[in-house]
């Protein structure tokens, strides 16, 4: 009897994921900036702050517990440029967010694991008489992260960073502000680059 209870909870709860996920066609996909074809956001979703400033393309898969907040929660953004762009085909891990208050941009093709988070501030602090949480946000400075890039387990990546293509950035590490070269692998905390690839034809010269 157990067996074939576990087995009706999972067909029920594959059924339940399958029909809770927000694609184009549903009313939430619909309030998206933009909302590709074949893009799904899977159940259970997690806080999705500012849909309206966001833009995804075709074909992303973002996983379980994902979180997208453009602007402060709560705030009516209204008509604007958009403040989280992602390209054709990119994969956010599960229990990754990404917290825009200006502009994050990934191009086609980017690649998180689990428990990525990319934001574009940091709060303020040096108010003394205000707690730390509620302090605006400064400085807010864009961040790109360009196509083909691998995020792996557990990084960060803050504001300002500007990440070049077809890189890998390694598990745990916390990107900073700065400029970081196509084909580099980035590690450490705060990360470096350990390593630039470069192509098979400039290696025979």
């Amino acid at each position: 009897m157990s067996r074939w209870l576990g087995r009706l909870t999972r067909a029920w709860w594959q059924w339940a994921r399958n029909g809770a996920a927000i694609t184009a066609r549903t009313a939430e996909g619909r309030r998206f900036g933009a909302l590709g074809a074949r893009t799904h956001l899977a159940f259970p979703q997690g806080a999705l702050t500012g849909i309206e400033r966001i833009r995804i393309g075709a074909g992303c898969i973002i996983n379980e517990h994902t979180v997208l907040s453009a602007g402060l929660p709560g705030a009516a953004l209204g008509e604007g440029e958009p403040m989280i762009v992602m390209g054709d085909r990119c994969v956010l891990g599960r229990n990754s967010e990404i917290l825009a208050m200006s502009s994050v941009v990934l191009g086609d093709d980017v690649w998180t694991s689990s428990r990525v988070t990319i934001v574009d501030h940091h709060h303020r602090h040096d108010l003394t008489d205000v707690p730390v949480a509620v302090q605006w946000p400064l400085p807010v400075r864009p961040v790109v992260i360009g196509s083909g890039t691998v995020i792996s387990t557990g990084s960060v990546i803050l504001a300002g960073a500007q990440i070049g293509e077809n890189s890998i950035v390694a598990s745990g590490a916390q990107v900073t502000a700065g400029v970081y070269p196509p084909n580099s692998v980035l590690a450490g905390v705060p990360a470096r680059v350990i390593r630039t690839h470069t192509s098979v034809e400039a290696d025979a010269v």
